[in-house]
């Protein structure tokens, strides 16, 4: 009897706990608290757990990948030489657009323009008398710059970005004198100019919110090459090319006719949809 007593307590033991198991929330993965060796545990239900599988899935590909953006330069030129000085100021905008390659690695393309104002100053000699002469010219460009940016390492939990950027770039530029008496004439004969080149340089980034990045870019501890050919109202035609080191030709500063581009600031804004 005894026997038949302990049987019926192991079976009954048995489908309490088939049962338990079966209606255990953490289990069936259906959701809520249960104690189990005296610790109380959450389950995640299924539907929990694949909601942001699915939001994820519902975002298109080209809103996760796909980027705008608008930057500024803003630059002050000073170039002092034996017998010509140059003072001025110029004002850039560049809209962006871009596509996230991988998280390090963004390809996008810059497409802007810009205006400059300068005075020159320059020696005039006739017969015994030499005397300063100055010239207001207006310079319009346009430029395009196709770039990588790969990004080197992050700071501050992922808020701050350091960045090293390839871009190559081409564009016109337009020169007109503004002086009273030759307003609107060609400067020194030349109708317009062409540029040509690449440059590397660093740029930091700093993400405020979800959807918008400031980034700020360092031209001082640029490098690079810049080539330019300059087409004259006679047809005729010169080539220039230099090295470009921070952000100035190297043959300017071999000469000790260079101007940093520390005197300049270029920075903008990325935006993701």
């Amino acid at each position: 009897m005894k026997r038949t007593n302990w049987l019926i307590a192991l079976v009954v033991l048995g489908t309490t706990t088939l049962m338990a198991q079966q209606n255990d929330p953490i289990a069936t993965g259906l959701g809520g608290v249960a104690t189990v060796a005296g610790e109380t545990k959450t389950a995640l239900s299924q539907k929990d757990s694949s909601s942001v599988q699915t939001l994820a899935q519902d975002i298109p590909l080209w809103k996760q990948k796909l980027y705008y953006g608008y930057n500024f330069d803003i630059y002050f030129h000073h170039d002092s030489r034996k017998d010509r000085k140059e003072n001025g100021w110029s004002i850039a905008l560049q809209p962006e657009v871009g596509w996230k390659l991988t998280d390090r690695i963004y390809l996008g393309m810059r497409v802007g323009g810009s205006y400059a104002n300068m005075t020159i100053q320059s020696d005039v000699k006739l017969i015994d008398t030499t005397y300063t002469a100055d010239l207001r010219v207006h310079h319009g460009s346009w430029q395009i710059e196709p770039y990588m940016r790969y990004r080197l390492k992050t700071l501050f939990n992922g808020k701050v970005g350091i960045w090293i950027e390839t871009h190559l770039f081409t564009g016109m530029d337009f020169p007109r004198v503004a002086d009273n008496m030759e307003r609107g004439t060609d400067y020194d004969g030349l109708r317009h100019s062409v540029t040509y080149g690449f440059q590397v340089s660093p740029v930091i980034t700093y993400q405020f919110n979800k959807k918008s990045t400031f980034q700020i870019f360092f031209s001082i501890l640029s490098i690079g090459y810049s080539g330019s050919t300059y087409c004259y109202a006679d047809g005729s035609k010169q080539y220039i090319n230099d090295v470009i080191i921070f952000s100035g030709k190297l043959s300017n500063m071999l000469a000790n006719q260079f101007t940093p581009g520390l005197y300049g600031l270029k920075f903008g804004v990325q935006k993701s949809f």
